[in-house]
């Protein structure tokens, strides 16, 4: 595949434009839905708690979700999770205009989390594909990128729309990207849209459901690199899920500032992203996956000190920033290390994998961090994560993942 074969390769730039603008869509309801938690309860651990109940439906879906996309229509699938989120995010301005009731965020938040899980474990293996396995890397920038990108406007747009209209239009607007999303996913062919099996032939789907785990997890622990990778991810995850709930607290509450200030500083984090992403395949070359994974998360680090010792908006705003363009390197980076060294026929289950571990303590770490921030302040909880951080980065450099193409090395056994 040449050169410029990606940026004239339709099913990418189709797959590329809509996942974009869905992206948009879904940077409204990282405002939108703790906004109007927080306006119907004025409780930060409610919000917290909304967003554990979230991290657990992603947990439960991961546990199955490598399997079914290891064996079904990735393309269908796809569609499929859009066309769901679409109706369950609809449901939330349509109810609050009738009878406003807390328990259907919950409710929505649970089950739209089980299909963004398995639309998020679909997509991962999608995209090679789409663009074969050699251009991943460079795939993965430009997707991370524009998505980054439109994360920028996506918040300080629902700030606006939330003060203008109410917080459930933000939520009815991603709605309706679901609808665009699963109409361009229409368009895209992929290179394995199929098993190439009959159900016949296949092994039985319970079977599957039950063994897709376990298959996922045994390839990632026979890669060394994987192996440590999954175990600092799932340590610096259960301080992170949290994080987003507290930084919001702090500036609407702590700061006392306006649900617009709220969005402008949601929106560093998406430029942080983008620059991020679009730097990413570059900075892989130049640097080696170790250099870059472990300079990226001494950022996240010292960001999320600066954090927890700031009482000024605008440094704050840099600090967020600078935290998730840290935090977005370090996921490019290791997103492509797994798409590169795993085969397709078991990308999904590995991917399925490689997520419920490092997100299976997050639920816990979302409750605790914000629960902590309501009684203690958001300053000691932001130190904590700091601290956790660089102590990843202190042993991770005695790991295979300082090494500058780790995905070279042997694996320590086969899967079985």
């Amino acid at each position: 595949m040449n050169r410029r074969s990606l940026a004239r390769d339709r099913n990418f730039l189709v797959f590329w434009g809509t996942q974009t603008f869905s992206v948009l869509g879904d940077s409204f309801s990282v405002v939108a839905f703790p906004l109007l938690m927080l306006e119907a309860t004025g409780s930060l651990v409610q919000m917290g708690l909304l967003t554990s109940v979230m991290a657990a439906g992603s947990l439960l879906m991961g546990l199955v979700g490598g399997a079914i996309v290891d064996r079904f229509d990735r393309r269908r699938l796809l569609v499929a999770c859009d066309v769901a989120r679409l109706l369950l995010f609809a449901a939330v301005p349509v109810c609050w205009a009738i009878d406003p009731q807390v328990w259907l965020l919950f409710v929505v938040a649970a089950v739209a989390s089980v299909f963004g899980q398995l639309f998020q474990i679909t997509y991962i293996t999608a995209v090679p594909n789409i663009v074969g396995r050699d251009r991943v890397a460079e795939a993965n920038s430009k997707l991370q990128a524009t998505a980054s990108l439109a994360s920028i406007g996506g918040p300080a747009l629902a700030g606006l729309v939330a003060a203008a209209l109410g917080v459930t239009a933000a939520i009815a607007v991603d709605a309706a990207t679901f609808g665009v999303s699963a109409l361009g996913l229409l368009a895209v062919r992929l290179s394995r849209v199929a098993p190439t099996a009959t159900p016949a032939d296949r092994p039985g789907l319970g079977r599957d459901l039950r063994t897709g785990f376990v298959t996922g997890a045994r390839f990632l622990w026979g890669r060394p690199v994987l192996r440590a990778l999954t175990v600092f991810l799932t340590i610096t995850t259960f301080v992170t899920l949290g994080l987003t709930d507290v930084i919001i607290y702090q500036v609407r509450h702590g700061l006392g500032q306006s649900e617009n200030v709220v969005g402008y500083v949601m929106a560093a984090a998406g430029v942080g992203t983008c620059v991020a992403a679009a730097l990413s395949a570059w900075l892989r070359r130049r640097l080696g996956f170790g250099t870059l994974w472990l300079g990226a998360m001494t950022l996240c680090g010292v960001a999320a000190a600066v954090l927890a010792l700031s009482q000024d908006v605008l440094v704050i705003g840099t600090a967020v920033l600078g935290f998730w363009f840290g935090l977005m390197l370090a996921a490019v980076s290791s997103m492509s290390l797994r798409q590169m060294i795993t085969p397709d026929a078991l990308l999904g289950r590995v991917t399925a994998a490689f997520w419920t571990i490092h997100h299976s303590l997050a639920p816990l770490g979302a409750a605790a961090l914000t629960a902590a921030a309501a009684r203690f302040g958001a300053s000691g909880p932001l130190l904590a994560v700091a601290a956790i951080y660089l102590g990843v980065v202190g042993v991770a450099f005695f790991t295979p993942i300082r090494g500058r193409n780790p995905e070279d090395r042997p694996v320590d056994h086969p899967p079985s």
